[in-house]
C-alpha cells in the first residue's frame, strides 16, 4: 500500500537520522579493523549513506528523467548555470579583496594540486546529489502538499539547516559504544537549537536555497541548478583553500569568511532580483518555463 503523501518526509527523515545512528558506530568499529577514521567523521559518512538509502525507498517519487532530460536543451542549462556561477563568485571575490582581503596561503605545490583536485572532485559529486535531494525530492514533496510559495521557502529553509547540522569533533574524545549514535547527532542538531544559523552564513545560504529553489521552478530540471551549485563550490573551495584573510579585515565590518560576509549578501540580493526578472520573461531563456511561478 502507497504511503500517503503526507507522510513522505517524515518517514524520510526518520529513517535518515535513524539510520545513521545505528550504522555511525558500525562504520566506526568495521573501519577499525582496515583504516581506522575519528567517530565524527564515520558519522558524517554514515549520515550521507543514510541520505541515499532513505532516498531509495521513495525511489518511485523522484522522476529522474524529467528532472535529469538528455535532450538538446540539457548542455545549454548546465552552461547557463556555470556562467551565472561564475559572474557571481567573482563579484563575491571582488568584494572581499577590496574591503576585506585576502593573501596567498603560501602551500606547496603538492598541497596546492590536493586542494585544487578537493575542490573540482566535491563540485562534481555534491552537486547532483544535494539538488536530486532538495530540489528533486524535497522541494517537490512540499509544493505538492503546501504550494510552490510555502515549499519554495521551506525547502530554502532545510537546506540551510542541514549545512548547519555537523557532527562536532569534540564527539571523538567520548568513548564509542553502540548507542554513541545518538549522542553524536544530538550535538550536531546543537548549533540549530543555540539558533546559529541565524547569523550571516546561515542568510547566505537561505537565499543560495531560494535562488536555486527559484531556478528550479523556472526550468523544471535540475541541470541549470547542477552548473550554478557547482560552479559556486569550485569556486568557494579553491578561493578558501588557497588563500587565506588577512587580519583584522581591511573594514572592520566586513569580516573575512567570504560565506558570512555581508558583501555576499549583497552580491545575492542583486542576482536573485536579477534572476527574478528573467524568470518573469520565459521566452527569454532556454527551459519550458511550466513551472515558473
Amino acid at each position: 500500500m502507497a504511503l500517503p503523501g503526507k507522510y513522505i518526509l517524515p518517514v524520510f527523515f526518520l529513517t535518515l537520522f535513524l539510520g545513521a545512528m545505528i550504522l555511525g558506530p558500525l562504520l566506526y568499529f568495521g573501519l577499525a579493523v582496515v583504516c581506522p577514521i575519528p567517530f565524527h567523521r564515520a558519522m558524517d559518512r554514515a549520515l550521507l549513506i543514510s541520505a541515499v538509502a532513505a532516498l531509495g525507498l521513495f525511489w518511485s517519487r523522484l522522476p529522474l528523467g524529467k528532472l535529469w532530460p538528455v535532450n538538446g536543451d540539457a548542455w545549454k542549462q548546465l552552461l547557463l548555470g556555470y556562467f551565472i556561477a561564475a559572474v557571481s563568485i567573482q563579484a563575491m571575490i571582488g568584494f572581499d579583496l577590496a574591503f576585506s582581503g585576502f593573501i596567498s596561503a603560501h602551500l606547496s605545490g603538492s598541497k596546492v594540486m590536493g586542494r585544487v583536485i578537493l575542490a573540482v572532485v566535491a563540485a562534481l559529486l555534491a552537486p547532483p546529489l544535494e539538488e536530486t535531494l532538495f530540489r528533486g525530492f524535497i522541494q517537490r514533496e512540499l509544493v505538492r502538499g503546501l504550494g510552490w510559495r510555502v515549499g519554495w521557502v521551506l525547502t530554502a529553509a532545510i537546506f540551510v539547516m542541514a549545512h548547519f547540522l555537523k557532527i562536532p569533533v569534540e564527539i571523538d574524545r567520548q568513548s564509542v559504544h553502540l548507542w554513541s549514535g545518538a549522542n553524536a547527532l544530538g550535538a550536531a542538531f546543537l548549533p540549530l537549537a543555540h539558533g546559529d544559523f541565524l547569523c550571516g552564513r546561515g542568510l547566505n545560504l537561505f537565499l543560495i536555497g531560494l535562488i536555486l529553489g527559484g531556478i528550479f521552478l523556472r526550468f523544471g530540471s535540475l541541470w541549470t541548478n547542477a552548473g550554478l551549485h557547482s560552479g559556486w563550490i569550485l569556486g568557494l573551495l579553491l578561493f578558501t583553500g588557497l588563500t587565506r584573510p588577512v587580519e583584522p579585515p581591511y573594514i572592520s565590518c566586513f569580516y573575512g569568511d567570504i560565506l558570512s560576509n555581508p558583501l555576499t549578501t549583497l552580491v545575492l540580493l542583486l542576482l536573485g532580483l536579477w534572476l527574478w526578472r528573467f524568470y518573469r520573461h520565459p521566452s527569454g531563456s532556454p527551459g519550458n518555463g511550466e513551472n515558473a511561478p
